[in-house]
């Protein structure tokens, strides 16, 4: 693990593997650890970058509201510091939302993109909608984020040979700083990049695991909208699809990253 001064605070990341330069984004409560399986298989081919977002890991946590902009803000500023751009982004779920903002705020940054079960927008539109993030809050001021890790794992690993998944994933979600958590949580209500996103014509391809929260016909929506994107279903694959599909994802990553950087300087 290395460290980074950004204007945002104090950053952890880890910079493997040589090659053209990519850039993996976790989700809400996750960190860069998640994504142990792209990073080793990646650094074969490529330079993998992973960083915790403010508020995640062991980087600078949250005393105070933040919106996406600002925390896609310091995506950008750890791009310039360590001169990578344009690099190819990925990101799953909220790394994927920071980098539909990344997008419509830098797309001269990314040379391309991947989002991993995630969407440009989250529209607090109806009850339905408003009850789940009332659900969320409540549940990490009743049970505390041990509780929620434990329902949340759970969910995402369902099977009984996942076991060893629930478990890790429990504890790295528990472990998270609960003030940071929930600024980080409310910043995605009401959010969206639609439809300024639309009009970019970066690469993207969108990874969706057939069993994630938001059905397929929700990607399929919305990557209809965008000028320049394409959709890969995982099979048998939720919300974690990078723990639970390590290498079906792996293969996709890897022919999209072959696809975009081949006539491009490493």
């Amino acid at each position: 693990m290395d460290y980074l001064d950004l204007p945002g605070g104090r950053f952890a990341y880890i910079d493997k593997g040589r090659g053209y330069p990519v850039l993996l984004l976790h989700g809400l409560g996750s960190s860069l650890l998640d994504w142990q399986p792209q990073i080793e298989h990646l650094a074969r081919c490529c330079r993998v970058l992973a960083l915790d977002v403010r508020g995640h890991g062991e980087s600078e946590p949250l005393r105070a509201p933040v919106n996406m902009s600002e925390l896609a803000g310091d995506v950008a500023d750890f791009i310039h510091a360590m001169a990578i751009d344009p690099c190819i982004v990925v990101g799953i779920s909220m790394g994927g939302m920071l980098t539909f903002q990344l997008l419509t705020e830098q797309p001269q940054l990314v040379r391309a993109a991947v989002v991993i079960n995630s969407a440009p927008s989250f529209v607090v539109d109806s009850w339905k909608v408003r009850t789940q993030v009332w659900l969320r809050l409540g549940l990490v001021r009743l049970f505390g984020l041990p509780g929620l890790a434990r329902m949340l794992a759970g969910k995402l690993f369902p099977k009984p040979e996942q076991q060893a998944l629930r478990e890790l994933v429990a504890q790295r979600i528990a472990g998270n700083d609960p003030v940071s958590y929930m600024h980080a949580m409310r910043a995605i209500p009401g959010w969206s990049t639609l439809p300024a996103v639309a009009q970019v014509e970066t690469p993207l391809l969108v990874v969706c695991g057939d069993r994630d929260y938001t059905p397929v016909a929700v990607k399929e929506a919305y990557v209809a909208q965008l000028r320049n994107a394409h959709l890969e279903v995982v099979e048998d694959s939720g919300h974690a699809t990078p723990l639970d599909q390590p290498e079906r994802l792996n293969l996709l990553l890897e022919e999209f990253i072959a696809e975009h950087s081949a006539a491009l300087p490493a």
